[in-house]
C-alpha cells in the first residue's frame, strides 16, 4: 500500500505546539478519511517557531501548503527564507483555523472532495495574494 498522499505536520516543540499539532491531524484524519494516507508529526527543535504543512503526492514530490510566518526577519532569514520578507503564498500570520488548513489540503489534492458545511462558506480569502482577509485590504 502506498502512504501517498501524505500530509506532514512539522511544529516547534520548544513552543509547546504540540496539542496544536494533535488537533490539525484528528481533523484531517476525519475529513479526508481514505484520501490521505498517512498524516504525520514532526516535532522540531533546532527551528525555533516553526509550523508548516506540506502534502506530498510522491516521493520526489512536496509542496508547503501552509507555514507560519515569522515576526522576525532575522529569524526568517536564518531558518531558510531567502529574503526573510516570506512571500510566497504558503506563508500566514498565526496559525490557521481548522476550515481553512481542510480547505488548503483539499484544493491540491486529486479529485473533489466535498467539505460538508465548510463549502457553505465564503473562502475566497484563501485566493489573496497578499494572503490579507478581504475587511484587511479594504482598510490599507
Amino acid at each position: 500500500m502506498s502512504s501517498y498522499p501524505k500530509v506532514t505536520i512539522k511544529y516547534c516543540s520548544k513552543c509547546k505546539w504540540h496539542n496544536r499539532a494533535v488537533w490539525y491531524l484528528q481533523e484531517l484524519l476525519q475529513t479526508f478519511e481514505g484520501k490521505l494516507n498517512e498524516i504525520s508529526l514532526q516535532p522540531v527543535v533546532d527551528q525555533p517557531g516553526t509550523f508548516q504543512v506540506t502534502l506530498s503526492k510522491s516521493p520526489h514530490e512536496e509542496e508547503i501548503i501552509y507555514k507560519r510566518r515569522f515576526k522576525n526577519r532575522d529569524l526568517a532569514l536564518k531558518y531558510g527564507d531567502k529574503d526573510g520578507l516570506q512571500s510566497e503564498s504558503y506563508y500566514y500570520d498565526g496559525f490557521p483555523d481548522s476550515k481553512m488548513l481542510k480547505v488548503l489540503v483539499r484544493d491540491r489534492l486529486e479529485g473533489k472532495v466535498e467539505l460538508g458545511h465548510i463549502d457553505k462558506y465564503d473562502t475566497s480569502f484563501l485566493a489573496s495574494e497578499t494572503n490579507e482577509c478581504k475587511s484587511c485590504q479594504e482598510a490599507a
